[in-house]
């Protein structure tokens, strides 16, 4: 053993253990933490840390096991419900933010490829982190919550076509690319509908060896992980991004006898993976460009934030929801994705992503992930205000309109004489 990396991963972990409980005590996720931990300890940092294939290999991990824990806990009778809204507000999404985006360093730039590739990153939301924020503001299961849920599940599997596509534009354009990436495109949203339209139908099934598996703790989270990554590795192998296969997996799971213990046994797994997964975000970000780069990297920190909120409220809101659910709902859609940086590794792998393109694009999304939290509370605590406000004002109102009423109101005849 190597007693110096030994100490360098004690000190790692022991620091993000406490920056994990000083956020959870501010009220913020402790992902926020990890990665200030990574950057903090990371190459451009202290250096007691580097990264590697095996973080990378196990951050990937971490983001199957959110999805399939995801696919356990979801509901499909309210899943259903919301899935066209869902999925209308994740294309429109998508299909405003790469236009923009492209439009925009093709403008600037000249580039057209790698603005559609930064596009795509940007437009999906952070799982990890918008979880962490319905449950310290108590939203989980309210309405805005659940609807927000089936959106960052329909952002999520639309990093199927997404990788899909940035892969393709790393070679010459042939019909036959094109018919092969919509096939693999219908055969992912084939596959999801049959799904949802088999399992809504069964309250629940009794999944193969699940008296086994639930005997023995150590056992069933072994059996647990397997149908996890068994899921993803057969979507992968379909030529479908895995994250599809552990969704469906954690679906199939969630719909039968096993689920309760499931989620017991996956959830400290998926924790210390989640760690890992943040810790390589922060390890992956350069200080000295952040700091070489800061203005541009917050006017375009900014623009992503507040312009993904506003997109997403003016979406829910056309699409007929209350303007307090729209609100809340688009807060919990402001922080960039965690397939954000699959799709960032996809676009640099196949060229049409430049190193600078690509060190602009981590330094935004991980930005994201820090101060949405707190872009949240903000706005939340804004948005009481100005409930606040009109409250009183239509309260005054009130009382000025009966006071008004009192004295329009004709003054009452006295009686006459004999009555």
């Amino acid at each position: 053993m190597h007693t110096q990396n030994l100490t360098a991963l004690a000190l790692v972990l022991a620091a993000a253990v406490a920056l994990g409980f000083v956020m959870g005590r501010l009220k913020l996720p402790a992902a926020a933490g990890f990665i200030l931990v990574g950057m903090a300890l990371g190459p451009s940092g202290l250096g007691l840390i580097t990264t590697s294939d095996s973080i990378e290999t196990l951050a990937d991990l971490g983001v199957l096991m959110l999805l399939f824990i995801i696919g356990m806990e979801m509901r499909l009778q309210s899943f259903r419900k919301s899935l066209p809204l869902a999925l209308g507000v994740t294309v429109l999404t998508i299909v405003i933010i790469v236009s923009s985006v492209t439009l925009f360093t093709a403008f600037v730039q000249g580039e057209i490829l790698g603005g559609a590739v930064i596009g795509g990153m940007l437009s999906i939301s952070s799982t990890a982190v918008a979880m962490k924020m319905m449950e310290e503001a108590g939203e989980k299961d309210s309405v805005a919550g659940r609807l927000a849920l089936a959106i960052l599940v329909a952002q999520d599997l639309a990093v199927v076509p997404l990788l899909l596509l940035t892969n393709g534009l790393g070679g010459p354009f042939s019909p036959a690319g094109v018919i092969v990436i919509a096939g693999k495109v219908l055969l992912a949203l084939a596959l999801l509908g049959g799904f949802v339209a088999i399992l809504g139908r069964i309250k629940s099934f009794r999944f193969p060896w699940s008296e086994y598996l639930l005997r023995d703790f150590d056992i069933g989270t072994l059996g647990v992980l397997g149908i996890c990554f068994t899921a993803a590795a057969i979507s992968g192998l379909l030529g479908l991004s895995p994250a599809l296969g552990a969704f469906l997996g954690g679906l199939a799971v969630g719909h039968s006898t096993l689920r309760r213990g499931a989620l017991t046994m996956a959830q400290p797994v998926q924790s210390i993976l989640l760690f890992v997964f943040f810790l390589s975000i922060g390890l992956l970000i350069d200080l000295n460009y952040l700091v070489a780069q800061a203005g541009v990297i917050l006017f375009a920190l900014i623009v992503v934030t507040g312009g993904k909120t506003f997109l997403n409220w003016l979406l829910l809101m056309l699409a007929g929801e209350s303007f307090g659910t729209a609100v809340e709902a688009s807060l919990f859609l402001s922080p960039v994705g965690e397939f954000s940086f699959v799709i960032a590794s996809a676009g640099v792998a196949v060229g049409v992503l430049t190193e600078a393109g690509h060190k602009l694009a981590i330094a935004v999304i991980a930005m994201s992930l820090l101060v949405s939290p707190l872009w949240f509370l903000m706005a939340r605590v804004f948005h009481g205000i100005l409930q606040n406000q009109a409250s009183r004002i239509m309260g005054l109102d009130l009382k000025s309109f009966r006071l008004w009423r009192t004295e329009m109101s004709p003054a009452p005849i006295p009686p006459g004489p004999g009555e």
